[in-house]
């Protein structure tokens, strides 16, 4: 492997590390907002997060792909340092849950362009260099992610007590700040694309097997895979951006909370690097197992165990369980290319990311948080996230059986 493919997935992983960890955090500082602003409930403070995995959203759907061709993921993510410190300095400054909003519209732009999208699309040019070890090299770049989302809910966890959470923001800034330049100074300033070896490919050369954005567009397995991941993420998600207020009724502390929520995130690394790892033995199907079935049990037993037997033991049981759902991030670029090919995969792997994006925060907050305001129960909300993840896994299995490339005989 050449210097520039080991600079990229470096690059590629400070990046993710930073800005997955930096929007991974409103669920920890969720209990200081509703302490902050009283008279909001938590569901309407929660739009912050909606209206920014909105932006995710938007950004990671329509514009990432047409952006990519004019320019690279380097450059973009100079932009996430500048967009990173405007997040922190408003959460800073806030005075009410609106500027929150404005806030998250910013996080989510960062969310977009430097996130799942933009850290699969800065390696992408190397995947031949990269060679067999293309879907490990892909499950560790998203696996920062993780260690990202885990720290980030371990150490502001344990700062906001100390410092206030409003100066946790301020370090948290120049953290981000510092970790998206080093990405721009890591990642090569060219990147030509290459032919994947065994068949993957990061161009878009008419040699290259597979179907056009627009084909895809026109395929049922196309929209099956985009609800597939969005009602995933509704399961994930709406537990993760619940989990640390409902342990705190349950009489955790916050710091302890926000610890419940890192093991989560920190052993879900392992999880997202053995799904990658994995991929070539038991198959999509299998990765999709393996990301939903844990998730949905771990969430069911939040839901139905927990609140009467409110012990750490028994929360870490459920978290170690639900840490699966972070493999859902291994999904998307590797049921791309079995359904569609490799021709656009820069193009149509961004819009599943922007479903997930869009299940994540968008839905899942709202979803779930108006579930738990409407019949005062987080249990409750669990429960229907749980039901939908399910459904999930079923989508996607349908979108399998609808495969288009079949259809082509490629």
């Amino acid at each position: 492997m050449n210097s520039k493919a080991k600079n990229a997935a470096i690059g590629a992983c400070i990046a993710l590390f930073a800005n997955m960890g930096m929007n991974s955090t409103f669920t920890i500082f969720l209990t200081s907002f509703a302490q902050t602003w009283p008279d909001s409930d938590v569901a309407t403070i929660a739009l912050a997060a909606t209206f920014g995995c909105l932006m995710a959203f938007i950004w990671s759907t329509f514009l990432v792909g047409p952006i990519l061709k004019k320019t690279t993921p380097r450059a973009l993510f100079f932009v996430c340092a500048i967009l990173s410190a405007g997040y922190c300095l408003i959460h800073y400054f806030s005075s009410a849950v609106w500027m929150l909003i404005v806030a998250g519209l910013l996080g989510g732009s960062t969310l977009g362009l430097g996130t799942h999208a933009m850290g699969v699309a800065a390696v992408t040019p190397y995947f031949a260099d990269y060679g067999k070890k293309v879907g490990t090299v892909i499950a560790v770049v998203l696996a920062s992610a993780a260690l990202g989302a885990a720290a980030f809910s371990f150490i502001p966890g344990m700062l906001i007590p100390v410092m206030g959470w409003r100066n946790v923001y301020l370090v948290m800034g120049a953290v981000i700040v510092v970790c998206n330049l080093l990405a721009v100074a890591l990642i090569p300033k060219t990147e030509a694309p290459k032919a994947a070896a065994g068949g993957a490919a990061a161009g878009t050369a008419e040699d290259v097997p597979g179907l056009t954005v627009g084909q895809a567009l026109r395929t049922p397995a196309f929209w099956l895979v985009f609800l597939g991941i969005l009602f995933l993420t509704i399961n994930y998600q709406g537990l993760c951006t619940y989990m640390p207020t409902f342990l705190v009724e349950c009489g955790m502390t916050q710091s302890a909370a926000s610890s419940m929520q890192g093991i989560m995130q920190l052993v879900g690394i392992v999880f997202i690097i053995a799904g990658g790892a994995l991929i070539n033995k038991i198959g999509i199907k299998g990765l999709i197992l393996f990301a939903g079935v844990p998730l949905a049990v771990g969430c069911l037993l939040y839901a139905f165990v927990f609140p009467s037997s409110a012990t750490v033991v028994m929360a870490v049981l459920c978290s170690v369980l639900c840490v699966s759902g972070g493999v859902i991030t291994n999904i998307c670029p590797t049921i791309t290319p079995v359904l569609f090919g490799n021709k656009n995969l820069n193009q149509i792997n961004p819009i599943f990311s922007g479903g997930a994006f869009w299940g994540g925060a968008a839905l899942a907050s709202q979803v779930v948080g108006r579930v738990v305001t409407g019949t005062g129960s987080y249990p409750n909300g669990f429960t229907v996230a749980a039901v939908i993840g399910i459904a999930g896994m079923v989508v996607l299995f349908l979108a399998l059986a609808a495969n288009p490339m079949k259809k082509l005989g490629k």
